[in-house]
């Protein structure tokens, strides 16, 4: 096998990416991996061993930690290495099992592992399923993951504990790199088939009393000295017949008891049913009393409805009345006015009202008249006549613009409060939004606290379980103690026996199962405190129930505290003081909020009417203003036109009385006669207007099916009333729907009329008569059962003696045959099978070991294989020792120095690589790695190993040591640094055709 490549992503300390490029570092053969400890040195061989197996070599591969934790989130650690193995170019990639954060949501999810094999040199089909890849490479490869372990990557450390081991530690080594499992198969399938036989024999000597023991114990009767087929036959037939009474009584307590259910499952639907009419009817009273005001409320909102389009019409009538009126009024005044003059008394008599054909040209006339006499005087005096009028007017005007100004006053206070009220409405509506949107969460966090206030209650009854659990566990792993400590007290004492027990079974002439020999002349003799072997497995049989025992009581406790964690955790870490204080106050802040949120709709409704008004007054205000306006620009003009008048009668007058008293009185009766004519004009339009919105309102008020307007006026409501008419009308249509639908189902219809049943006096009946059938079921059951464990129990009775004598004599020949191979018995050597395998191997590791030590010690050790018996009665045949050619002794190899011992365990282990690789079948390694030790070398011992490296990396091989010493940079070239940081490890090449960081 030779390594081409590696590389790493998100792999151990390595964040980010890394490449090693074994082609150049092993150009001259040999590299330098070294870097600071716990940089990732180790890593790099990992990830060799990954990417092969889908694991790592030791205790690593327990943590399963394979992913960086320098990592970026969401990164998948993987590793590919392309290599040579048997002639065959392949990249293999993997990827370990690790944790990712969840895309949606938090917490972690699990990422399976995933690998591909790409054969390169194109010699196969490439190959993504897991079992399938690991399979192939060990088939090419020749070896199993620790083989390849212990033979290309070469643990110092762990041989120098591999020298200085205890037989069976060495021995579980050698287990895994030889394969021995046939062996230990075998003994295992030995030492299976001798505990069963031993356990058959042991069985079948019980057979028979305790067939009659269980047969006394089903019956529940005392066991006779000598029980027979009779008494037993006489119990089954009792028991026979208690099945027959058993079956009888409980036939009918079962028919009472279906009898009893079904009664008090009618009387609850009864009950149900009278409890649904009885309500429906009192809902349906209650309607029919409150009929007359639901009808009066849908009264109210049809009549508000065809009310509604009279209001403006009747609004509209309302001002041309008033007009008309105000026309009128103005007609007669300039009536009276003409008729107070000289000239216009008679014709203010002439005319009629309503208007006659000749009035026109008879006012007509008139006014051209007294024009025609009034232009003969001078202009001066037809303006002085009108002097009063234009004083009248000024005043008129003077005086509406102030009762404008005032009213405009009094609409700016209205609308400069109207702000205010809205704001406080406004505030009370969020108020009730804000109550209206915090009813959900105060739900939930009423849910959150009454969890926390169970939870805690829960938490209290856990507690005393678990503190009674753990009471329990404690009482039940000292009983276990107790029981282990007697079996392994029996077990020594009967072993002490032993002699006893097997000359016990001694007959003159018989051979020996020991020694073979036929003579017995001294047996041992069985002490007073022999153990038996029936003793051994009732003390035995105590310690597994005892176990068992353990087992359930700890299973319990886990239970528990599983239960204890969970509730805990559900009480959001308060106290029960604090969790019943917070569900108390959530309630009080509900009712308050629910109050609040009830409100809104009022609320709004207030606003609407804030609202309109607030319109209402700026329309208003803006016709305020342009009417002050106006009279303001009318009294102004007035004002300018009697200032002339006055200016120039003051310097016109000479005294022309008589002109103008004469002007004045044709000035006067022109002016009344203009105003007669412009007031009838005015009041016969007027007149026509009435007539006009009479004809309209008596023709609407005859659609609507009003009598008068005053009645259209008393039926008009506001939109917040229209509303709770409506509300009203409805809920009480929504009750009475579904109470009728109540009282009509013919399930309800059928039980009003009845007496209600007695619930309680049933559900006492039927408690009874359950109780009734369970106790008849449990009679019944146990008398099923004791019949059902005599009959075959009295059928084994008789047969179990007569299958007990053949199986002795084979049982002691398995005992035999299976101490033997297991090291014990007649074993000398006390050298197990597999121990004896194992040996012939370790003397080819050790030959082979031997050749380096000697080299590297030069010619002064080598080693040495002692397959001498253990004492103590301990396993033997793995046992190795250091020759030391200086002084021709034998000793112990954890005698050795520091350097010395680094010696043997590299020698060790390239001996061991060296069998190992032979052993599957010869395979051609082209790359290993030796890790550390090298430390404890002097100069002189370093230069010896060298050279036995230079010799590994004959015939093209490459050698690869991992260390720190300093010593090692200077003599190998070829290195490959990996360098430490707070964000991950990253590998530098040095000395090599390729240097990079990767």
């Amino acid at each position: 096998m030779k390594l081409h490549s590696l590389q790493m992503h998100a792999f151990g300390p390595f964040a980010a990416d890394a490449e090693v490029d074994f082609d150049a570092l092993g150009v001259d053969g040999l590299f330098l991996l070294h870097g600071q400890t716990g940089a990732g040195k180790t890593t790099v061989l990992d990830a060799v061993a990954f990417a092969l197996f889908g694991r790592v070599p030791g205790a690593r591969d327990d943590g399963r930690r394979l992913l960086s934790d320098h990592a970026k989130p969401g990164d998948t650690p993987s590793v590919t290495l392309e290599a040579t193995i048997g002639g065959r170019r392949l990249r293999v990639t993997r990827s370990p099992e690790h944790l990712r954060t969840k895309k949606r949501g938090t917490g972690l999810t699990r990422v399976n592992a995933a690998g591909t094999l790409t054969w390169v040199d194109g010699s196969g089909p490439n190959l993504a399923r897991l079992p399938e890849i690991g399979e192939v490479i060990t088939r090419i490869l020749g070896m199993s993951a620790d083989q390849f372990f212990q033979v290309v990557l070469l643990p110092q450390g762990e041989f120098a504990r591999f020298l200085r081991a205890s037989t069976d530690d060495r021995e579980r080594l050698l287990e895994r790199l030889f394969e021995t499992e046939r062996f230990n198969d075998l003994e295992g399938w030995l030492r299976e088939r001798a505990r069963t036989s031993r356990t058959e024999l042991e069985d079948k000597g019980q057979a028979v009393d305790r067939l009659a023991g269980q047969i006394a114990v089903v019956a529940d009767v005392p066991q006779p000295v000598e029980p027979d087929f009779d008494w037993a036959q006489d119990l089954l037939d009792s028991a026979r017949a208690e099945v027959v009474a058993a079956t009888e009584s409980l036939t009918t307590t079962r028919d009472a008891s279906r009898t009893a259910d079904r009664a008090h499952a009618d009387a609850r639907h009864a009950h149900e049913l009278h409890r649904r009419g009885r309500t429906a009817q009192a809902q349906l009273a209650a309607l029919d009393a409150e009929r007359a005001t639901i009808a009066s409320a849908v009264a109210m909102i049809d009549a508000a409805r065809r009310a509604e389009p009279v209001r403006a019409v009747a609004a509209e009538h309302d001002r041309a009345q008033r007009e008309c009126a105000r026309a009128t009024s103005a007609r007669e005044q300039a009536h009276d006015r003409l008729a107070a003059t000289a000239d216009g008394a008679a014709l203010a008599r002439a005319l009629s009202w309503p208007a006659a054909p000749a009035d026109r040209s008879t006012v007509e006339g008139a006014m051209e008249r007294w024009t025609t006499e009034s232009g003969r005087l001078e202009p001066l005096e037809k303006r002085v006549r009108d002097r009063p009028d234009l004083l009248r007017a000024i005043d008129d005007t003077s005086t509406a613009g102030a009762h404008a100004a005032e009213q405009i006053a009094s609409v700016d206070e209205a609308l400069e409060s109207a702000p205010r009220r809205r704001a406080e409405s406004e505030k009370a509506l969020a108020a009730a939004v804000a109550a209206s949107a915090r009813l959900p969460q105060l739900r939930t966090e009423a849910e959150a606290a009454e969890v926390a206030r169970t939870a805690h209650a829960r938490l209290e009854r856990l507690d005393a379980e678990a503190e009674r659990a753990r009471t329990q566990v404690a009482s039940f792993r000292d009983r276990h103690q107790l029981a282990r400590e007697r079996v392994l007290d029996l077990r020594e004492r009967r072993i002490a026996g032993m002699a006893a027990e097997l000359s016990a079974g001694l007959r003159d002439g018989d051979p020996c199962a020991v020694c073979g020999a036929t003579e017995h002349p001294a047996p041992a003799v069985t002490a007073a405190e022999h153990v038996r072997e029936q003793d051994e497995a009732d003390a035995r049989a105590e310690e597994k129930a005892c176990e068992s025992d353990r087992t359930g009581a700890e299973r319990a406790l886990a239970a528990i505290e599983t239960d204890r964690a969970l509730w805990r955790e559900r009480t959001g870490g308060v106290t029960c003081d604090e969790a019943t204080a917070e569900v108390d106050r959530i309630a009080a802040e509900r009712r308050r909020v629910s109050q609040e949120a009830h409100a809104e709709a009022l609320v709004r409704a207030n606003i609407a009417a804030l609202d309109a008004d607030t319109e209402r007054l700026r329309t208003d205000r803006t016709a305020l203003q342009t009417r002050v306006a106006e009279l303001r620009e009318r009294e102004a003009h007035l004002r300018r036109q009697l200032a002339e008048l006055d200016a120039e009668t003051a310097s016109a007058t000479d005294g022309t009385i008589t002109v103008a008293s004469r002007r004045r009185a044709l000035a006067d009766a022109c002016a009344a006669l203009a105003a007669v004519r412009e007031t009838r004009s005015v009041c016969a339009a007027a007149d026509d207007r009435v007539r006009d919105c009479t004809a309209r309102l008596d023709d609407l008020l005859g659609e609507t099916g009003f009598e008068s307007v005053t009645a259209a006026r008393a039926a008009l409501l506001t939109p917040s009333e229209v509303a709770r008419f409506e509300k009203q009308v409805r809920q009480a249509s929504d009750i009475r729907a579904a109470a009728q639908a109540t009282v009509d189902d013919p399930e309800v219809a059928r039980v009003i009329g009845t007496e209600v049943p007695d619930l309680d006096r049933l559900e006492v009946e039927r408690v009874e008569a359950t109780a009734a059938a369970t106790s008849a079921a449990t009679r019944h059951a146990g008398a099923v059962a004791t019949a059902a464990k005599l009959e075959p129990l009295c059928a084994d009775f008789w047969s179990a003696v007569s299958v007990l004598a053949p199986a002795v004599a084979r049982d002691a020949e398995l005992q035999g045959l299976a101490e033997l191979v297991a090291g014990r018995g007649q074993n000398s050597r006390r050298m197990s099978l597999r121990s004896y395998v194992l040996a012939a191997r370790l003397e080819e590791v050790i030959l082979a070991a031997s050749f380096r030590l000697r080299q590297m010690s030069s010619g002064r050790y080598e080693f040495a294989h002692s397959d001498a018996a253990a004492s103590r009665g301990r396993r033997s045949g793995l046992g190795i020792e250091i020759r030391d050619e200086y002084t021709g002794a034998v000793r112990p190899a954890n005698t050795l120095s520091g350097g010395e011992t680094f010696f043997a365990s590299l020698a060790l282990a390239l001996g061991l690589a060296d069998v190992v690789s032979a052993e599957s079948g010869g395979r051609v390694l082209d790359t290993i790695f030796i890790d550390e030790g090298f430390g404890t070398l002097d100069p002189e011992a370093l230069d010896l190993v060298m050279g036995v490296l230079d010799e590994l990396r004959s015939g093209g091989r490459v050698v690869g040591v991992v260390s720190h010493v300093d010593e090692m940079r200077a003599r190998i070239p070829a290195q490959l640094r990996v360098i430490r940081s707070e964000g991950g490890s990253a590998l530098q090449m040095i000395g090599t055709s390729a240097e990079r960081f990767g």
